[in-house]
């Protein structure tokens, strides 16, 4: 087994508190906290991150809803779901909302299989534009929050919901960069199990190893080419028919 040191933060205070220890989850944690360009700070207790949730305990369900969790955003494809059923998904307590960033069969992703997280991000951003604008309505909803994002590993699909949605708020690269690193010590036992599942499933173990990474500079890239491609985090959400004024209630629900 890889070991994973958990990687340096700028800001070490915040450790324990960001970060929630449930039984059988792993990379679960608070975005709140966070300085933004303009003076501001991301609510602690707002918006959470997580790998997926089927294997959480009846306390750790108990535990999220005590936090005052009332959506979960599950951006698994449809295996995923069918395989390990999300624990909310009939709880009568939150708004259970399936979101896939992208299916296995949709045709960008299966004509060509992305040879990096640099290509997956990209293609993220470029065909799962109207998926993400359904993510940014469903968290500005009335008493949607507090809200939690996950997929599989927490790192890739919801690396970027949060990338995204954090340079919307006005993070500074430097800490969305390090958020995002925080996945590659958080979610080593996942990223362990699939490693070992597809090794014996007789995967390409180079290639696989390459979408397992949580190498900081992925995601500088990726924060780069959001600007480059598309004007920034705002211009892209407007280009993706979201208004400024939805934009607004986003910025004044998850800042302070």
């Amino acid at each position: 087994m890889q070991t994973h040191p958990t990687p340096p933060s700028l800001y070490p205070a915040q450790a324990e508190a960001r970060r929630i220890l449930l039984e059988r989850v792993y990379n679960l944690r608070d975005i709140g906290g966070y300085p933004t360009i303009d003076g501001r700070r991301t609510k602690w207790r707002t918006l959470f991150r997580s790998d997926s949730l089927h294997r959480l305990t009846p306390a750790g369900r108990d535990e999220l809803l005590n936090l005052g969790l009332r959506t979960v955003i599950d951006l698994r494809y449809r295996e995923e779901l069918a395989g390990a059923p999300n624990v909310f998904k009939e709880s009568p307590h939150v708004h259970y909302r399936p979101i896939a960033l992208y299916e296995l069969d949709d045709p960008a992703i299966a004509e060509r299989r992305p040879e990096n997280l640099d290509e997956v991000y990209r293609l993220i951003l470029a065909h799962g534009r109207s998926r993400l604008k359904q993510i940014l309505e469903a968290l500005t909803e009335p008493g949607a929050l507090p809200g939690l994002v996950h997929c599989t590993a927490g790192k890739d699909r919801t690396g970027v919901v949060i990338a995204l949605l954090l340079c919307t708020l006005g993070v500074p690269d430097d800490i969305i960069v390090e958020d995002f690193a925080l996945s590659g010590a958080y979610a080593a036992p996942i990223l362990d199990e699939l490693r070992m599942q597809a090794a014996r499933e007789g995967w390409d173990m180079e290639w696989y190893n390459r979408l397992l990474e949580s190498d900081p500079a992925i995601m500088r890239r990726t924060l780069a080419h959001l600007r480059e491609a598309y004007g920034g985090a705002t211009a892209y959400w407007r280009a993706a028919g979201v208004a400024d004024e939805q934009l607004e209630r986003l910025r004044a629900a998850l800042l302070e």
